[in-house]
């Protein structure tokens, strides 16, 4: 998975809708639920790089991470569609 073209397609999309669905997704949830959320916040509001590379590692390590980033990349090419 190429996260970060997929991320530039996140960014350049105007129709968030979809992602806003996945970001509501039961999977969403669950990720949710297993992270410190004030962790990612505090690196990407400092912009620590290798901070947020490590928490983006470790949360996609993980059966939800995995499952979350398959919902947002799908989410991605369906709208490019």
């Amino acid at each position: 998975m190429d996260l970060d073209q997929t991320a530039k397609k996140l960014l350049a999309g105007k129709d968030t809708a979809a992602l806003e669905k996945v970001a509501a997704s039961p999977a969403a949830s669950r990720l949710a639920a297993r992270f410190d959320g004030a962790a990612v916040e505090k690196a990407a509001r400092e912009g620590d790089g290798e901070a947020l590379a490590a928490l983006m590692k470790t949360i996609l390590s993980t059966p939800e991470g995995r499952q979350f980033a398959g919902e947002v990349q799908k989410a991605v090419k369906d709208r490019g569609r």
